[in-house]
């Protein structure tokens, strides 16, 4: 039974327990924000599977609580939710000093090009459909949890007589 859950979500090809090519980073805490219990079990699976550390929301409301307390490498974002729905939460979220920095996908059972354009615009970093394809979801998640926590190199100030021209060396 779980299996075929399982195969709703990620496709006949892939089940949460099969091997992914894809690598993800050490460490990671990813929020799972969605109303469904079905969706939150099926991707709550598929991410502890690759040694993803998961926490979970119900809605909007509790996404940002949860958001604000854990401090989670990257969301994944449902739209459709009560009391305040995945675009409100998105917004709120990219817009504070404390998680503006997370990065947000929005995994949503709509196929219209407006509410991904939507999403986007109010600071998601990327829009997944349902049924989502699990390599495709991993990939996304490392590309967008790559750099966090490595230590951006610091730009070399210059001088007033150095127009920014760099020598490299013929070898």
């Amino acid at each position: 039974m779980k299996n075929k859950l399982l195969n709703r979500w990620f496709g006949h090809a892939a089940s949460a327990s099969a091997a992914s090519q894809v690598k993800l980073r050490d460490g990671l805490t990813i929020l799972i924000v969605d109303d469904s219990r079905t969706q939150l079990f099926a991707l709550e699976k598929l991410l502890k599977a690759e040694g993803v550390k998961t926490c979970t929301a119900e809605n909007g409301k509790q996404g940002i609580l949860m958001a604000r307390h854990v401090k989670p490498d990257l969301i994944l974002m449902d739209i459709v939710m009560p009391e305040i729905n995945g675009f409100q939460a998105t917004r709120y979220l990219s817009r504070q000093k404390d998680t503006g920095h997370i990065p947000i996908i929005i995994i949503s059972g709509s196929n219209e090009q407006s509410d991904k354009t939507w999403g986007l615009k109010l600071g998601a970093k990327d829009y997944l459909q349902k049924p989502v394809d699990k390599n495709l979801l991993l990939k996304k998640i490392s590309h967008w949890t790559a750099e966090v926590g490595v230590e951006k190199p610091v730009p070399v100030e210059r001088g007033k007589g150095d127009h920014g021209s760099t020598w490299v060396e013929a070898g």
